[in-house]
């Protein structure tokens, strides 16, 4: 096609929603045929197996990112608020939904039943009080109040309705500290010390996890410490932080491939610390190759032209990076839900498998449409009145009437 045929001014580029959606379909296959079998044992009948682990971490570099591209335009705190209203709606609802059908699919699964008024029924233990009366939990009310208030990370004996939800806490934090960063800390983010302050969060969890605390049997608090702050996970955003600054000329290319590759280590000793001990996880290399590609990706979207040869599959792609987050939110718990009922009713692997993957596009775009983007809209657009029209003096045309307040767009999610 040639290049005229493209809009003048193109402000959304079709490669870093490739990106976004190539991210979030690996985490689907990943959870689907590696994670799922792996936490319950009779859907082990897929016909392959994703093991590598790389896609959250890859959504994560591309939000850290855009938080540096976006977070230097406009006031702090407006700019965190937008983060939260985006991300914190959809993300409760997913909670509700996910803990309703985990108490009702799993209770059924299980062969249990309620008893008692609504109240037990609702958050109330089973009636023979067994909540691991197979791999399929039945979650209770203290659970969906540990989701909610997203303190899962805090203490390892925790349950986690859905494993996707570690990503939420984790940007929440980072976006408030861009925002106090941007809004008060300018000194932090000039010259070298923006580069040292990336380093930093690529050696300091590392540090603070292996030598200060070590691996085996950390204290209850060490615990927290490591996984409530996300520290275990601060290499993602560092390297998103230094693409950016790459791209804007302010570290060379030396200096950028030293911190990525540091980042793919970091990657391996925090998602795989038993390997220093017990080598072999199948799942390791195939981690850390992938993550390592999606940071060469990034770094080609993020300096380079758009991808223009997938103009073709643009409103797809397009479509699926609007609804991702949506999908991410959805796929995993009730996924494993679905192939247990399809399983149950006579589906093999082959045939589970795409049912699934629809299903979770499908409740990824209703949580869409029907929450985040509704919901985003009602919360960052200004209900205040306009202003009334200013008086002008005779003869004096200088004065332009005041206009209301502009309404607020909805962008693109970084």
């Amino acid at each position: 096609m040639p290049r005229s045929a493209f809009p003048a001014r193109q402000t959304r580029r079709i490669s870093w929603d490739a990106v976004r959606v190539v991210a979030v379909i690996s985490v689907m296959l990943g959870h689907i045929t590696h994670q799922g079998p792996l936490a319950h044992r009779e859907l082990d009948n897929y016909p392959f197996r994703v093991t590598a682990q790389f896609g959250a971490a890859g959504l994560m570099v591309v939000s850290a990112f855009f938080v540096c591209q976006t977070a230097r335009r406009g006031h702090g705190r407006r700019w965190f608020w937008r983060k939260v209203a985006r991300l914190v709606p959809p993300y409760l609802v997913a909670v509700m939904v996910t803990y309703l059908a985990m108490r009702t699919a799993g209770a059924a699964f299980n062969r249990e039943g309620f008893a008692g008024g609504g109240w037990n029924l609702l958050f109330g233990p089973t009636s023979d009080g067994r909540v691991w009366a197979s791999s399929w939990y039945v979650p209770v009310g203290g659970d969906l109040l540990i989701n909610l208030l997203m303190i899962q990370s805090w203490h390892d004996g925790f349950i986690w309705l859905d494993g996707s939800y570690w990503t939420l806490p984790v940007q929440l934090m980072v976006f408030a500290g861009a925002a106090v960063l941007w809004a008060w800390a300018r000194g932090l983010r000039t010259g070298r010390r923006i580069q040292w302050l990336v380093w930093a969060m690529v050696a300091g969890p590392l540090v603070l996890r292996y030598w200060v605390f070590g691996v085996d049997n950390p204290s209850p608090w060490e615990f927290g410490l490591i996984n409530g702050l996300g520290l275990h996970r601060m290499h993602a955003f560092a390297a998103g932080i230094g693409i950016w600054l790459w791209s804007r000329d302010r570290i060379g290319g030396r200096h950028l491939a030293l911190l990525l590759g540091a980042t793919v280590c970091a990657q391996d000793l925090h998602l795989y610390p038993e390997h220093m001990t017990l080598p072999g996880d199948p799942a390791r290399l195939p981690s850390d190759i992938g993550f390592a590609v999606m940071l060469i990706t990034i770094c080609a979207v993020a300096k380079g032209p758009d991808w223009t040869f997938l103009w073709p599959l643009a409103p797809l792609v397009t479509w699926l990076a609007g609804i991702s987050y949506g999908v991410y939110l959805l796929h995993q718990e009730l996924g494993y839900l679905l192939a247990k009922a399809l399983l149950e009713a006579g589906f093999g692997g082959w045939a589970r498998l795409p049912v699934v993957i629809v299903a979770s596009i499908g409740l990824g775009w209703l949580l869409t449409v029907t929450v985040e983007r509704p919901v985003f809209r009602w919360l960052t657009t200004s209900r205040r009145p306009p202003a009334p029209p200013v008086a002008r003096a005779s003869g004096d045309d200088s004065l332009p009437a005041p206009a209301g307040p502009a309404r607020v767009s909805v962008g693109g999610r970084s």
